[in-house]
């Protein structure tokens, strides 16, 4: 026969047990619906699970925003929508200055399409045979976009060198076109159009004349702005250029066919790459992005205090502090002058 303190204990040591696991169910189904889903999912299903720093952890999915057809991931006139790789649940931003062109042929690639090789004009979507978000009538967008079976990312670059490399590339090494065209849209809005043309390969100019007149411009336009501020948390995969070749076969191991299950990286990303992305013919034995493409190498990081001033630098800093302070992009300090 138990004693009464016996019982006191066994009912308390009952209580306990049951309070641990009634709390512990709680703690698993809130992580479990923090992810999307079931816990056995890895990183392969978009929801980020710690494992690389590029994952972002889900939001509230029972909350999403809604997607309209004017916002910037939507509206093609405004050149910002995504590009969508069905077979790998994959939602790619494009960022200009960012490895775009390599991004665009590796996914030109990925799909069997011939034009990944080609010296045509890969970025216009209405001939280069990839489907963008705005393909899709706008819940099943809005379903990609919010679903935890979907990867979305971005490769972000730091202002600074991404400024540089759009001068170096538009304004210095494709002269002609700039003077052809960019200084007829900078007198469209007011510019000097004689003034341009004289003074076009002046950093201080475009710094100052350029991306502030034509900041629209996808090729010197903040990132930050590109993506409608709603959609930044549903971005799960958020990748550095200052980590381009490791970021980017992370991310390309991370994505695997629904058909087979091979990765994007096995499929065709570690190897058969060169530094000429136009060799359709003679491949190389490189990886994807082991190796700068000779047609867009400006070398910006190497030429920073050649063109920066401490003046650029503020200035810089402050007209593109979106990209500088949000919570979703980690640039390494660039700090060039105290």
């Amino acid at each position: 026969m138990r004693t009464t303190s016996e019982i006191i204990i066994a009912t308390f040591i009952l209580f306990i047990f049951v309070v641990g696991s009634v709390e512990y169910g709680k703690t698993s189904y809130n992580r479990s619906k923090s992810h999307g889903g079931n816990e056995s999912e890895d990183v392969m299903s978009g929801q980020g699970s710690g494992a690389h720093d590029s994952f972002h952890i889900m939001p509230d999915f029972e909350k999403p925003p809604d997607l309209t057809p004017n916002d910037l991931i939507y509206d093609f006139a405004r050149n910002t929508p995504p590009i969508v790789i069905e077979e790998y649940n994959v939602i790619f931003f494009m960022v200009a200055k960012a490895a775009s062109s390599e991004w665009t042929r590796f996914f030109l690639r990925l799909e069997g399409n011939n034009r990944w090789c080609s010296n045509g004009a890969i970025h216009d979507h209405k001939r280069n045979g990839l489907r963008y978000l705005t393909h899709y009538p706008l819940e099943h967008a809005h379903e990609m976009m919010t679903s935890p079976k979907w990867t979305r990312a971005i490769f972000v670059r730091n202002p600074k060198p991404r400024l540089l490399s759009a001068f170096l590339d538009k304004a210095v090494a494709h002269s002609k076109h700039f003077t052809g065209a960019t200084c007829v849209s900078f007198a469209k809005v007011g510019g000097d159009y004689q003034y341009c043309v004289d003074h076009h390969e002046e950093f201080e100019f475009f710094l100052y004349n350029i991306t502030t007149r034509l900041g629209k411009n996808v090729h010197w336009r903040s990132i930050y702005s590109r993506v409608d501020e709603k959609w930044w948390p549903w971005i799960n995969y958020i990748a550095n250029m200052e980590n381009l070749s490791e970021d980017a076969e992370h991310f390309l191991r991370s994505i695997k066919s629904k058909v087979d299950g091979v990765s994007a990286w096995d499929r065709i990303g570690k190897t058969g790459w060169s530094d000429d992305e136009r060799q359709c013919d003679s491949l190389g034995n490189s990886s994807f992005l082991a190796l700068k493409d000779t047609h867009h190498k400006t070398n910006a990081l190497d030429h920073m205090r050649e063109y920066y001033t401490p003046k650029f630098e503020r200035f810089v800093e402050t007209h593109y502090a979106d990209d500088f302070n949000n919570p979703f992009f980690k640039f390494n300090d660039t700090k060039l002058f105290d």
